[in-house]
């Protein structure tokens, strides 16, 4: 296991800047995910750190050792790709080998290994075939074996579900989750799925514009985010406007005020969760009121989309009780779970 440490890092291509002066600490062991949307920086710093592309200032450190001007085969670093890159006329056992037999490892051992890696990603009937003759998630396997078997001290993972199936995509997130703490090693993954993000990290490090916006735990971004450009980013996320007068929030739009005595008095944004939103029949007692413009059933809930004097909210409700397009209703907000936002930048 390595702790890797990023101080300052840029990366610049020409006039324009890919990543901004970037610091941040992996522990050892942890599984850390880049999110952001395409063009954020996160696949650069991710082949920065790998040694693919050269640093234009800052420092990358593995265990307090400095590898910025390392080549990739002196970081001793395992990787996988959206592509897979595996070689076509080796087999998977051929696949699995080819990075030792670089490496001069003792036939013995290649084979020790070969067999080990194999059980790990549960693929050892499939050792003798070619990757044509494997599914995507099988093809995928085998490229995480590939980069596990040469023993590195840091894996890092590139996109490496955007080619499955939906299906797929969530077995083989449970897997790469399951299979990185059996193994134990320092994970670096690239995404643009939030869902992926949340679900297989310790942390997560949202991006924007090659700059860090927000380093945390998967819950604390989601519930606490540092920005609204975080909020609206990582799920979704109304923004509601308000004043805060005597310990009580007024939103705009707003039936009755929301207690919520730790704001200081003066303008206000705070962000409510569509799951967060209690929907109750027009006439109960609400913090809002509307109307139902959608309601679109989606299996464990509904999505609604109310339209009220604040603008469109989104609500996630239960299917106990339907309330079909044009219902007026009243919203009602958990003041414990509204959370302010910094002024926009």
């Amino acid at each position: 296991m390595t702790q890797v440490r990023i101080e300052g890092l840029t990366k610049r291509y020409g006039s324009a800047t890919a990543v901004d002066r970037l610091s941040l600490q992996v522990e050892n062991g942890q599984f850390v995910s880049l999110l952001g949307p395409s063009g954020c920086g996160k696949t650069t710093t991710l082949k920065c750190i790998a040694g693919f592309e050269e640093v234009t200032g800052g420092r990358i450190l593995f265990d307090g050792r400095d590898v910025s001007r390392e080549p990739p085969e002196k970081r001793d670093i395992g990787m996988v790709f959206q592509s897979y890159a595996l070689f076509p006329h080796l087999t998977v056992a051929g696949n699995l080998a080819f990075g030792l037999e670089m490496r001069r490892v003792p036939p013995a051992a290649i084979r020790e290994r070969v067999a080990r890696a194999l059980d790990m990603v549960q693929l050892a009937p499939f050792a003798e075939r070619y990757p044509k003759a494997l599914s995507g998630g099988q093809q995928q396997r085998v490229a995480l074996a590939r980069a596990l078997v040469i023993e590195p001290r840091i894996l890092l993972l590139d996109e490496p579900l955007a080619n499955l199936d939906a299906k797929l995509r969530d077995e083989m997130r449970l897997f790469i989750r399951d299979l990185q703490q059996r193994v134990g090693i320092t994970t670096l993954y690239v995404t643009h799925d939030q869902s992926e993000a949340m679900t297989m990290s310790d942390l997560v490090v949202v991006m924007f514009d090659g700059r860090i916006a927000q380093a945390a735990a998967p819950q604390e971004v989601y519930d606490l985010p540092a920005s609204e450009a975080v909020a609206r980013f990582v799920g979704n996320a109304n923004i509601l406007q308000g004043n805060v007068r005597d310990g009580v929030v007024h939103l705009a739009g707003g039936a009755s005020p929301v207690p919520m005595p730790q704001l200081p008095p003066g303008p206000v944004r705070l962000m409510a969760r569509p799951e967060q939103i209690s929907l109750v029949q027009a006439g109960v007692a609400s913090d809002m009121v509307g109307r139902v413009d959608h309601s679109y059933f989606n299996g464990s809930h509904v999505d609604y989309r109310i339209s009220t004097d604040a603008g469109d909210i989104a609500v996630h409700a239960s299917t106990a009780h339907i309330f079909p397009a044009g219902t007026p209703v009243g919203l009602r907000f958990d003041p414990a779970r509204l959370w302010p936002m910094e002024p926009r930048a």
